[in-house]
């Protein structure tokens, strides 16, 4: 099995050196968002898309050379390369399938040079001399051959179908990025589902079309609060709650920044983590690097005085303790501080490292609050986007801020659809 590695600036990109030098049966065994390695661009920086792709021994044949297609007169884009306003779809004309081997053949042809290689893998293994102690190393290789099949035979599986069913190549490699990048199968295949109903016929082959169509559906599915806005109110109150270990306090910390330095609003902080000392005394210290006030409150009656306190200010941001979303207790006590709909705005804040159906039951259990928001942390930690979407598409909660690093107060910016879509699919190539 010839395995070779592109770093290259979009898939389309990718598409073309794939089948120039591993010809048109070539398959996509990976994707992912690498930096470069000169310089410190930090998340905002030139950032490349690694695809690896795999040729069967069997195929020898050439690569076809096609005409590239001509790409459609597209308004003006914004910064991250999507056009707006969106252009209303255009009726779809009847498709015309591209022949394609039956799934089954095409599936043993494609699995088949993997699977010599996990065997190779497997004897390797076996020749190891172990000692008394498991070897680190051979439990490791093992673990990563069984990702390699598991990941393997997915994604065999998910192209075998999809150009069984007809899809056109662009939108299987389109489905194929977006499930790399963490968007959940299902509803990545809602979307091209869409897509290929609604795109005209003759541009099913203009590849930038038809991935800035699928960013404009993405762009309707999520949803964005602009920041902390006072949308005609005289305060706003906002809590963050959530997990230990996501960020809340550091992130407390910017939006207080924010709201001071950008908007010169007069805010007020408040936390009612009196469990950590370290917290309390970190918030204090950047209030009084702020210049804004900063209290401790420990009960609802506190927290009703203090609001009142500060009544001609702007905002009062309120920092909250780590809670276990399985601490019934823990849970009732925020419930009984927090739960005041209309005065208090709930901003859930999660973590982008963390495991998607780890992010759903924090989001049910939590969500026995109302919540008005959601941030996402440590988006330099991770290295796919999905869960935001998914978030999205189960949920229908806005985003407000996504944090992008540790420092206070630059690692921190407001949600944009553009943005988000960005993350997913890489329009702007950074």
């Amino acid at each position: 099995m010839n395995l070779k590695r592109y770093r290259v600036n979009n898939i389309q990109e990718a598409l073309q050196q794939i089948k120039k030098d591993l010809g048109p049966d070539a398959i996509i065994v990976s994707t992912r968002q690498v930096k470069e390695s000169s310089g410190k661009f930090g998340l905002f920086g030139k950032t490349m898309l690694e695809v690896t792709a795999a040729k069967d021994k069997k195929s020898s044949q050439p690569a076809s050379k096609k005409p590239a297609a001509k790409a459609s007169p597209a308004p003006a884009a914004n910064p991250y390369g999507i056009p707006t306003p969106p252009e209303k779809p255009k009726a779809a004309a009847p498709l015309v399938a591209p022949q394609t081997a039956s799934s089954s053949e095409e599936t043993r042809r494609m699995l088949l040079p993997l699977q010599e290689e996990i065997q190779e893998l497997k004897d390797m293994i076996k020749s190891m001399e172990r000692p008394p102690t498991e070897n680190r190393a051979v439990v490791q290789l093992q673990q990563e051959v069984s990702e390699v099949r598991s990941m393997v035979q997915t994604l065999a599986a998910q192209t075998s179908q999809l150009r069984n069913e007809d899809f056109p190549e662009n939108l299987v490699v389109l489905f194929q990025q977006m499930v790399f990048a963490g968007l959940e199968e299902k509803f990545a295949k809602r979307l091209i589902q869409e897509a290929q109903k609604s795109i005209p016929a003759e541009e099913l082959n203009n590849f930038p079309y038809v991935k800035i169509f699928i960013a404009r559906m993405m762009m309707k599915i999520v949803k964005t609060t602009k920041g902390i806005e006072k949308n005609g109110r005289k305060q706003r109150i906002v809590a963050l709650i959530g997990p230990t270990g996501v960020g809340k306090t550091t992130t407390s910390a910017k939006i207080a920044s924010e709201q001071v330095l950008k908007y010169k609003r007069k805010v007020a902080l408040l936390t009612i983590d009196t469990f950590r000392i370290g917290a309390v005394e970190q918030l204090r210290a950047y209030a009084k690097i702020m210049n804004i006030p900063f209290e401790v409150v420990a009960n609802k009656a506190e927290l009703n005085r203090i609001a009142a306190k500060y009544s001609d200010f702007d905002v009062i941001l309120i920092d909250t303790g780590g809670r276990s979303q399985r601490d019934e207790a823990q849970m009732y006590e925020l419930r009984e501080m927090l739960d005041d709909p209309g005065r208090i705005d709930n901003y859930l804040v999660l973590s982008a490292t963390t495991k998607d159906n780890e992010i759903s039951e924090i989001t049910r259990k939590f969500g026995e609050l109302p919540l008005d928001g959601v941030i996402f942390t440590k988006l330099d930690e991770s290295t796919t986007y999905g869960c935001i979407f998914n978030h999205a598409i189960r949920f229908k909660k806005p985003v407000a801020f996504l944090t992008t690093g540790q420092k206070v107060p630059e690692d921190i910016e407001v949600a944009s659809k553009e943005r988000l879509v960005d993350l997913l699919l890489n329009i702007s190539g950074h």
